[in-house]
């Protein structure tokens, strides 16, 4: 009898400890998140251009704010972020005389600190390759 009360108990804590575990690597998995999304907040700066970025805040709903600079300001008129296969991309949308509908979708680059993807120009219909680093 006692070797049947043993035999449960093990069992019990065992599927404890895989539950537990379980539960720490998601927490782990959602605070790596979190720090590779805060590290969008800052002043980016296009490679080819004077061209900036300016992140202030990230809220919980995926939106950002953000405002954009070429070299006065532009009006945002969206920017959100939402998690692609793994990676943290940027879509910022500019609504301003000159700008109408003319998008940034970029892809953070944790190991090289940057934002790199496509800059749609509305006006144009033409999309180019942009690169920006943290200034």
């Amino acid at each position: 009898m006692f070797r049947k009360y043993l035999f449960l108990v093990v069992i019990i804590v065992l599927i404890l400890s895989i539950t537990s575990c379980q539960d720490s690597s998601e927490e782990k998995s959602e605070d790596k998140e979190e720090t590779k999304i805060s590290q969008l907040v800052g002043n980016w700066t296009r490679t080819d251009a004077g061209y900036k970025i300016s992140i202030s805040k990230i809220n919980d709903d995926n939106t950002l704010i953000a405002r954009y600079f070429n070299p006065q300001p532009i009006n945002v008129g969206k920017a959100i972020w939402e998690e692609s296969y793994g990676n943290i991309k940027l879509i910022i949308e500019l609504r301003d005389v000159n700008y109408p509908g003319s998008t940034y979708t970029v892809n953070y680059l944790p190991d090289r600190d940057m934002l790199a993807g496509e800059y749609y120009q509305a006006v144009e219909d033409l999309t180019f390759y942009v690169e920006f680093t943290r200034k």
